[in-house]
């Protein structure tokens, strides 16, 4: 089976049990790279997505994407909305029903079917002109 960067889009946006989806696209080993440093493994990516989620739903929505081979970069808009207040939201606070998106540029490794390695940028709208 291939990587289906659609269906993992799809399966991300739709997703609400942390470490069925994380099991499911990323492999055991996994290292994931960010403005916070470094994660090594799943249980440290699961722990980081459920502590952004709590209260939160992200939604992601691709721009531009390409891919050769086992790489695949991608530019997506990420929208956070708040199902509670969550004040210590990473991106800044949101009340209840509020939304934030945030620019998000990833590269992906890809070993089989699954992310080896993830490589992620953000810019916050406040960082963005025009």
């Amino acid at each position: 089976m291939d990587f289906d960067f659609n269906r993992y889009i799809e399966d991300f946006n739709t997703n609400d049990d942390e470490s069925k989806f994380v099991a499911k696209y990323y492999t055991e080993d996994l290292v994931v790279d960010g403005p916070q440093g470094t994660m090594h493994g799943r249980q440290a990516w699961i722990d980081m997505l459920g502590a952004t989620h709590v209260g939160i739903k992200e939604r992601l929505q691709p721009i531009m994407v390409a891919r050769e081979g086992d790489k695949v970069m991608a530019e997506s808009n990420a929208t956070f909305t708040a199902s509670r207040d969550r004040l210590d939201f990473p991106f800044g606070p949101l009340k209840k029903g509020e939304s934030v998106t945030v620019r998000f540029f990833a590269s992906y490794r890809l070993r089989g079917h699954q992310i080896a390695h993830l490589t992620l940028g953000f810019w916050l709208p406040s960082m963005r002109k025009g």
